[in-house]
This record gives C-alpha cells, sequence and structure tokens, in this order.
C-alpha cells in the first residue's frame, strides 16, 4: 500500500492547478480584524491571511466558525492562536485549495469543536500543517468530504473528543497524530479516528497516543487506510480497533496497558492486517 502515500500528494497537485492557481493571491490587511471581533471572520478568494502570531478571543462567536471558508478558492490563514471558546474556531465548506499554517487553538472547553470541514459541498486540495489543540471542546481537527489533502503534524492535548477524526475524505496523506488524553470520557472517539466511509487512499505515517479512551478507532465502512507506525499507551478501552472496515494496514510500532484490549479487530472487518505491531507491550 505504499502507493497511497505517493497518489495522494500527486492528487492534490494536481487539484490545487486548476482550482487555486489561476488567479493571484493577495495579502490581507489583518490589523483591520480585531483582537476579539463581535461577528464571524469571512474569508476570501485568493486572499492569505497572515496574522503574524496574534491571539484572537472568539467568545462573541456563537454560531459556525470565528472564522468561515463558504465556497471559496485559493485562501490561506496562518499564524494565528484562538481563545474563547468561539463555536468553532474555523469552519469551512466547499473550499479549495484552502491552507491552513500554525494555527493554534488554546483554553476553548466549551466550544462544539476546532477546525471543521463541513460535509454536504466537497473540499478539494486542503494543506494543513502545525496545528495544536489544547483544553479543547468537541474535537481538535474533523474532516468531512475531503478530496486530496495533506496534514503534516497535529498535536491535541486534553480535547473533549477526537484529535483528528476522518470523516467519508478520500486521497490524504497525514504526517504525525499526537494526541493526550482525547476523548477519555466518549469512548466513541480516539486520538485518530477514521469514519463514516472514510477512504480510500489513506495515508497515516504515525499515531502517537497517550491516556486517551483510544489509539486508533476505524469504523463505519471505512476504507483503504494504511498507518505505518503506532506508540499507543493506556488507552481506556482499546489501544487500536478496526471495526466495520474493510483493507486496513498497521504496520508497526507498540500497544500496552490499555483497559480492556490493546488491539481489537471486529469480525466485521475484512483485509486487516497489523503487521508487526507489538500487542502486548509493557513499555
Amino acid at each position: 500500500m505504499q502507493y497511497i502515500k505517493r497518489l495522494g500528494h500527486s492528487l492534490s497537485f494536481v487539484i490545487a492547478i486548476f482550482t487555486g492557481l489561476t488567479t493571484s493571491v493577495h495579502a490581507a490587511d489583518t490589523s483591520l480584524i480585531s483582537d476579539a471581533p463581535t461577528s464571524a471572520i469571512s474569508l476570501l478568494d485568493n486572499e492569505t491571511y497572515d496574522f503574524e502570531g496574534r491571539t484572537i478571543d472568539g467568545s462573541a462567536i456563537t454560531d459556525d466558525g470565528l472564522f468561515r471558508c463558504f465556497n471559496r478558492r485559493g485562501v490561506t490563514i496562518k499564524n494565528v492562536t484562538v481563545t474563547g471558546s468561539p463555536r468553532y474556531a474555523l469552519f469551512a465548506r466547499g473550499c479549495s485549495s484552502f491552507t491552513i499554517e500554525n494555527f493554534t487553538m488554546l483554553d476553548n472547553p466549551d466550544s462544539v469543536g476546532g477546525i471543521r470541514f463541513d460535509q454536504g459541498t466537497e473540499n478539494l486540495s486542503v494543506t494543513i500543517s502545525g496545528i495544536s489543540a489544547t483544553n479543547q471542546g468537541g474535537h481538535a481537527l474533523e474532516l468531512w468530504d475531503v478530496n486530496g489533502f495533506t496534514i503534516e503534524d497535529i498535536y491535541a492535548q486534553d480535547t473533549e473528543k477526537c484529535g483528528l477524526l476522518v470523516n467519508r475524505s478520500r486521497n490524504g496523506s497525514i504526517g504525525r497524530v499526537t494526541g493526550i488524553r482525547n476523548s477519555q470520557y466518549d469512548y466513541g472517539y480516539a486520538t485518530m479516528r477514521f469514519a463514516n466511509n472514510a477512504g480510500p487512499n489513506l495515508y497515516v505515517e504515525k499515531v502517537y497516543s497517550r491516556d486517551s479512551g483510544r489509539g486508533l478507532f476505524t469504523v463505519s465502512g471505512s476504507n483503504g487506510i494504511e498507518v505505518n507506525t503506532v506508540d499507543i499507551f493506556r488507552a481506556t478501552i482499546q489501544g487500536i480497533y478496526i471495526q466495520g472496515s474493510d483493507d486496513v494496514t498497521v504496520n508497526k510500532g507498540r500497544v500496552g496497558l490499555s483497559g480492556a484490549d490493546n488491539c481489537l479487530i471486529s469480525s466485521d472487518s475484512t483485509n486487516v492486517s497489523l503487521g508487526s505491531v507489538d500487542c502486548d507491550a509493557s513499555s
């Protein structure tokens, strides 16, 4: 399944050519955006929003996201910290050639979620890097209906639900997912979860999880997934749980000291391999 990495990157590149490089990109004047806006910030086509490390308080935003990308193309947002528990830090639907860089979510326990790519209208060619969420309500990062994506490192600590959740999305490459205490009390989730017919052609370089409900969880028709390495300890229930999924491979790594099963594959899953994973690691 090594073709996954190459195909995922290639598809993202091809989509970018047709959707994001046909017009000029401009630098938005982010100095005009308040540190505590009273209404959502709607992102515009072919604009780069560089906040140069500023913190934006989204406590006044109770509908959709503090930042919103609706049916846009060629948008970049970077170097920003969101606090104040807006409903979502960023909410996207129907966006293409969309880049998110160095996006931090800090102390948003009452949020519904962090970054959400919404279902219904496909999002194309998405690039995400440098995502960090600490003390976050809901999922740190959730994808729905994304075709062609690259995610580099994501760090999620003390999230109510997943660190990274991939739903009904395909042709994607993910780097390292690090999760600490993700979904400790809502056991349907995990540090890294694939669900709702996610796939095919999905690749993850590494899942590192500590003290979460689950470490790696694939479910509900997810298919065509390769995870290269896992390092999962002290999950509340299962370290790895493969349920209702097809064509899932975990190449190597270690899983240990979980509450019930370190590694569990349900009978309704097919073509599953855990390679050389040590499912009884002690340290």
